[in-house]
Formats: C-alpha cells, sequence, structure tokens
C-alpha cells in the first residue's frame, strides 16, 4: 500500500501550527477584551472552532498513517499515551497549584480525586457538580481523539474497505442528525460531527496514497459534505445555542476546510517550505494548544484584562510551548518509542 513519505506530511506541521495559533488567538482575545469581541466569535467567524476543526482534519488523516507504521496496535496505543499524557498532566498540575495559590479562580469544591480522575480520561466537560472542574481547557477535544484512535484501530484491525467506512459514517451521522430533529432533542451534533471531520481527513489521505480516483474522491467529499451541512443546520440552525449561530459554524468550518485543502493541494503540487515558521509552530502546536489558557490566567493576574495582557500571552505562551516541547513532549515521545521497541525485541 503506497504511503506519503515523511517528507511529504511536513505540510501537516503547518497546519497544525496555524490552527494552534488560531485556537490560542481566539481565546487570547475573547478573554481580555470580551465586550469588543463577543458577538463576532458568536455571529460571524470563529478562530477557535477553525482551528479545532483543522485539527480534527489533520488527525483523521495523520492517524491511518501512523497506524499503518506501527508494528502493532499495542505499539500504536503505546506511542499515543506517550505523547499526550506527559505535557497533558504537567499541564493539570500546574493549573491545580494555581487554583491552591488563588491566582486561578474555580466555582465549586475542588477534590483532587475527582478532578485526577475525570482528567485521566478527558471527560471533565461531559459530567456535572464536582466532578465537573475542568483545568485544561479544550481537553473536550481529546475525548473526542480517543475515540477517533479506537474507531481508527478498528478499522485498521478489520481493514474495512475505504467505500465501506464512508457509508457508514454517512450514515451513521444522518440517522443521529433525524433523530434530533424527530425526537426534538438537541444531540451534540456539533461535537460528534468533529468524528466526521476526522472522517474527511481520512478520505484525504487515501487519495494521497492514489487508492480512490478522483471521481469517487469528489462524489463521497460531497456527500461528506452534505451531511455535515445537514448537521450544522440542524444542531445550530433548527435548535438555537448560546455559543454559535449557524452562520458562524458554517463560516468557520469553511475557513478550516479552505486552510486543509490550500495546503493539501501544495503538497501534492511539490511546493514546499517547511522549514519556515508554520512548521515550527507546527512542531509546538500540542504545547501551545494545551498551555495557552495557563498563560492567560497568568498574565490576567500580572497585567490585568490590558493590551499588554494580550501581548505578554501571545509572547509567553509560544516561548513555554518551545521549552515544554523540548523538556516534556520530546522525552515522552522518545520513552514511548523505547518501550515499544524493548517489546518487538523481547
Amino acid at each position: 500500500m503506497p504511503a506519503p513519505t515523511q517528507n511529504r506530511l511536513l505540510f501537516i506541521d503547518s497546519i497544525r501550527g496555524i490552527a494552534a495559533v488560531l485556537v490560542l488567538f481566539q481565546h487570547s482575545y475573547e478573554y481580555f477584551f470580551r465586550e469588543q469581541v463577543e458577538e463576532i466569535g458568536h455571529s460571524v467567524f470563529h478562530f477557535g472552532q477553525a482551528g479545532v476543526v483543522a485539527f480534527f482534519l489533520v488527525s483523521g488523516y495523520i492517524i491511518p498513517f501512523s497506524l499503518e507504521r506501527s508494528s502493532s496496535l499495542t505499539s500504536f496505543f503505546i506511542h499515543r499515551i506517550f505523547r499526550i499524557y506527559p505535557l497533558y498532566l504537567v499541564i493539570l498540575l500546574i493549573n491545580l497549584l494555581l487554583v491552591y495559590s488563588g491566582i486561578d479562580h474555580m466555582e465549586g469544591e475542588v477534590n483532587p480525586f475527582h478532578i485526577l480522575f475525570t482528567h485521566l480520561f478527558f471527560v471533565q466537560e461531559y459530567l456535572a457538580g464536582n466532578w465537573s472542574l475542568n483545568l485544561v481547557v479544550g481537553s473536550w477535544t481529546l475525548f473526542i481523539e480517543a475515540i477517533w484512535y479506537l474507531i481508527a484501530a478498528i478499522l485498521f484491525r478489520f481493514r474495512l474497505s475505504h467505500q465501506m467506512i464512508i457509508n457508514l459514517a454517512i450514515l451513521g451521522f444522518l440517522i443521529l442528525t433525524i433523530a434530533s430533529v424527530v425526537l426534538h432533542i438537541r444531540l451534540p451534533l456539533g461535537r460528534m460531527g468533529m468524528l466526521l471531520h476526522c472522517v474527511m481527513g481520512l478520505h484525504f489521505y487515501r487519495r494521497s496514497q492514489h487508492l480512490i480516483s478522483s471521481k469517487s474522491f469528489i462524489a463521497y467529499a460531497l456527500a461528506l459534505g452534505v451531511v455535515q451541512l445537514a448537521g450544522l443546520l440542524v444542531a445550530y440552525g433548527y435548535f438555537s445555542s448560546d455559543h454559535f449561530t449557524a452562520g458562524c459554524i458554517m463560516t468557520s468550518w469553511t475557513g478550516a476546510y479552505a486552510l486543509f485543502l490550500v495546503f493539501y493541494v501544495w503538497n501534492q503540487t511539490g511546493n514546499q517550505f517547511w522549514d519556515s515558521v508554520l512548521a515550527y509552530l507546527g512542531s509546538i502546536s500540542y504545547s501551545l494548544y494545551l498551555s495557552h489558557f495557563t498563560c492567560i490566567i497568568l498574565m490576567d493576574f500580572v497585567l490585568g484584562k490590558t493590551v499588554s495582557g494580550f501581548m505578554a500571552t501571545l509572547f509567553l505562551t509560544v516561548l513555554v510551548s518551545h521549552f515544554s516541547y523540548r523538556l516534556i513532549e520530546k522525552p515522552g515521545i522518545a520513552f514511548g518509542k523505547r518501550i515499544t521497541m524493548k517489546s518487538s525485541d523481547a
């Protein structure tokens, strides 16, 4: 089965870099200038949504590639665990210390056992009461990401055809969308739709391997897009949302797809400038994503909700991410590789 080379996948880092900056910018400016920009993020365009969708498109593309390169499913999951958890647990500990120090403020009882249990499984935003205290902002995406890992592993294990995968994804999401309308229950189609973005990323990956024709690629991409649009209109149009309008979600998700498509096409035509700032930001994108809200809290404490606080947050987040990538992420990834190498040699 042909697969893109490592060099040909460097365009993914550029998308990751931009996506991480979009999330950083969104959370920073809405935190420091909420009154001035809240309506834009609600009704017009939400940079954070665009960044998150771009992340899931990338995950849909790269996880099948990782599975195909792994010696076993056990090896794959070990790599994922040591890719995600070291930095995540450090950020969790730092944020817990900020709460106990009084720098950050949390409503409700801070129960360390509850916090550790819920954060280990990324379920804190999905539970109620004191179980719902969230110390790692944005970790809801890691829960969906973990589900995608499981789905991709199952697909890899049973070797379902690509056509079957796409058909099941379309049918499943369509059933959920129709059920939401018929039962008049606002299902979380926005978050469930993130898995459909992963499937779209997978679709692009299979096309890059030349396993599907251009005609089939376009046809299925349009079908996925139509189903996704239907779910979007139900979740944010038929039902109302306190966070976003249907128009805002539509423009934000379209922006994410445009970002992914531009870099995908650029990569496929061989135009590479991956040894650039974007590639660097891509390499530290996970650190940017996890650490940025901690930096926001610190700069708000030091400088308040000012322009200086906003600018300092951007600078501090990049600086912290640079060192957390080198000192935490890279050693964690290397340790995971050593474990899998030892197990394969045993």
